[in-house]
């Protein structure tokens, strides 16, 4: 039974949860290059504390850590709004987990949300400015470029290289946030998983993430999207690399458990697993065996063909 709002506990407990999310805070905006890592793990005191306690204290820590977060930032711009959007996450994440919803269906959802809550976010920002939404991008990402610039002066950058680059990133933005949205889901999915199991609590449906496996209909549309690109359309071809690059993530993640699958089989010790894991994060090539391994192992089944030879 859920603790009422008044008892000691869920008042510790609660403040606990906002005062992790202000320490991020502090890690992110006193240390920018080390926040970008720091940031993926916002949602996880809001998901905590929403699966401990209950849905009264996830969303007293989401909606007093975006206010405080406001009053600290003087307003509300871009890095705000993905600041919020992420601790929302940590509760539509808790709600899923609850109701035991399929990790698919929890993605999907999620992703789906989000994906919303910025178009609709966009929308409202552009008009109360004044401005065009590429103009508003334009000058954020301009923002972004100095601020490395700054922490890091050996970047040089002429004017022609720096608006080529911001051109490149503006067709594949919609990707990159999706891919770095859809990233800090799966971390925090597997960290949840981490601190329930310490405390002896399973939820069924993030117990074995290493069968994971995206939805068949996935492959047809990775057929239409590289179609897309042959097609001498500038939006066609912008909309297909876009979809091409998120769905070359869910197939990473399906790449990844066939992985952890293997090692779990073969009782893999701890050093080989991180040194592989590590190997995967800093190598493109094997990046991209991984991703086609989890694209063919829709056809092949690698976990069923190893459970069989057994």
């Amino acid at each position: 039974m859920p603790l009422s709002i008044t008892h000691p506990i869920f008042i510790r407990e609660t403040l606990t949860g906002i005062i992790f999310c202000l320490l991020i805070y502090g890690v992110v905006f006193a240390f920018p290059l080390l926040g970008v890592f720091v940031l993926l793990f916002l949602p996880l005191p809001v998901l905590f504390y929403r699966l401990k306690l209950g849905r009264n204290s996830g969303l007293l820590i989401a909606a007093v850590s975006f206010f405080i977060l406001v009053l600290m930032t003087k307003g509300v711009a871009f890095d705000t709004l993905y600041f919020g959007l992420l601790l929302a996450t940590g509760m539509v994440l808790g709600e899923c987990l609850e109701r035991h919803i399929s990790i698919q269906k929890t993605m999907g959802l999620t992703t789906l949300m989000a994906a919303g809550v910025i178009i609709a976010a966009l929308m409202v920002y552009t008009i109360s400015q004044g401005r065009t939404l590429s103009v508003i991008m334009t000058d954020y990402m301009n923002q972004s470029l100095s601020i490395a610039k700054q922490l890091s002066p050996e970047i040089g950058m002429d004017p022609d290289m720096t608006q080529k680059l911001i051109s490149s990133m503006m067709i594949v933005m919609p990707a990159m946030f999706m891919v770095s949205f859809m990233t800090t889901l799966w971390m925090n999915i597997l960290l949840i998983r981490k601190l329930l199991t310490r405390k002896g609590i399973m939820i069924k449906s993030i117990e074995h993430l290493n069968l994971y496996k995206a939805p068949e209909m996935l492959v047809w549309a990775v057929i239409g999207c590289a179609t897309a690109l042959m097609i001498p359309l500038g939006p066609v071809k912008i909309v297909g690399i876009n979809c091409l690059i998120v769905l070359m993530l869910v197939y990473f993640f399906q790449g990844i458990a066939v992985v952890s699958f293997f090692f779990q089989q073969k009782n893999t010790p701890m050093a080989l697993k991180g040194f592989c894991y590590f190997l995967i994060a800093v190598q493109v090539y094997v990046l991209i065996l991984v991703i086609g391994l989890g694209f063919f192992d829709n056809w092949i089944d690698f976990r069923k063909l190893s459970a069989s030879r057994k």
